[in-house]
């Protein structure tokens, strides 16, 4: 019997999700690893659309086919961020309704941010990692995914990635890299960025 060959959306995040487990397991950050929830099925996605109103975009879909997020809210997976459930996604859209009312009222910063006119008058947003004011939301017709931020009013949404995939794998590419630190906090632990300028202004002058 032939083997049905996956969608590449599955491919690409399946194997950034290789690497990032990979990288925690090797690096003393199991439990980032442990807290990953086992996927969804697709019934339950049909029902979120059906609450939404709109259909979920494709590499959202599938990552949340290969993980439903994470099973307890500390411990995040990104950074010090929790990797959203399903369950989740209806309760945390109130802060990113706040976000796009925040946007809308800077319509002059729009192709800063790198926001579309249409995905700024649109209402298909919704997030997928989240953790206080700070979050990751995906535009669900365009794919794209920003960062979202309360505290910041001057950009709100800011554009990371043009998909959820290629999101993910610039996660697992930044990690792998050496981009990132263990640190205590937001549970037991979290991967944290490294500042190149901090480091810089620790290193003992030599001269």
């Amino acid at each position: 019997m032939a083997t049905t060959r996956p969608p590449p959306e599955h491919a690409s995040l399946f194997d950034s999700f290789r690497r990032l487990i990979g990288w925690m397991r090797a690096n003393g950050a199991p439990l980032l690893v442990d807290n990953l929830a086992p996927g969804v099925s697709p019934a339950q996605l049909v029902k979120l659309q059906g609450k939404l109103g709109f259909m979920l975009p494709s590499g959202l879909r599938a990552m949340w086919l290969l993980h439903d997020g994470q099973r307890k809210p500390l411990n995040g997976f990104v950074g010090p961020l929790h990797l959203l459930p399903v369950a989740w996604v209806l309760n945390e859209r109130v802060r990113t309704q706040s976000l796009l009312a925040r946007l809308r009222a800077r319509p002059g910063d729009w192709a800063d941010l790198g926001v579309t006119a249409d995905e700024a008058g649109s209402d298909a947003w919704l997030p997928f990692a989240a953790r206080g004011p700070t979050s990751l939301v995906v535009h669900a017709v365009s794919g794209r995914v920003f960062a979202g931020d309360l505290d910041d009013d001057a950009a709100p949404l800011a554009l990371v990635a043009d998909s959820v995939p290629q999101w993910l794998a610039s996660y697992a590419d930044s990690v792998e890299a050496g981009e990132f630190e263990l640190l205590s906090g937001h549970g037991d632990y979290h991967l944290a960025p490294i500042d190149p300028e901090l480091d810089a202004a620790e290193a003992p002058d030599e001269t």
